[in-house]
């Protein structure tokens, strides 16, 4: 049973860029087919928004596991979670990653929770993913762990 799930979307100002897309097409275009240019732009947007959109990673947080994508632990071996706020982002993201870190992150969100695993076979120190609601994760974590 899925206790809590997120998919984690950039942030709308780390989208605006995109809108140059639109003029970039219809001048490049304009020598050719000035319609072209015109529809495809909002064509080109409307894949780009898409694609973003099915890349962005999900977090889930069940009874027996937690998972990131297509990455999943069982519960029984993350010992513990921790949110990162953004003002600590920076460094977790920078001089404090381990090589060995499970890293998913993205572009505008700030905020991060970090999964400390204690499985014996895996050498994966912890998880660190970008989260737009870190609290939610930890209250589902101990919710699932109660249970």
């Amino acid at each position: 049973m899925t206790l809590y799930k997120e998919r984690v979307l950039p942030s709308f100002v780390a989208l605006l860029p995109l809108v140059l897309l639109l003029p970039t097409a219809y001048f490049t275009l304009l020598p050719f087919n000035e319609l072209a240019g015109l529809l495809l732009g909002p064509l080109f947007l409307a894949a780009i928004l898409v694609s973003i959109f099915f890349a962005a990673p999900v977090i889930e947080v069940a009874n027996d596991e937690i998972a990131v994508g297509d990455t999943e632990v069982p519960l029984k071996f993350v010992s513990k979670i921790t949110i990162i706020e953004a003002k600590d982002g920076f460094e977790e993201r920078g001089v404090r990653l381990s090589p060995a870190a499970y890293a998913r992150f993205q572009m505008g969100v700030k905020t991060m929770v970090k999964i400390e695993l204690s499985d014996p076979d895996d050498k994966t120190p912890y998880w660190l993913i970008s989260s737009k609601n870190p609290q939610g994760v930890v209250a589902a974590f101990e919710a699932a762990k109660k249970n």
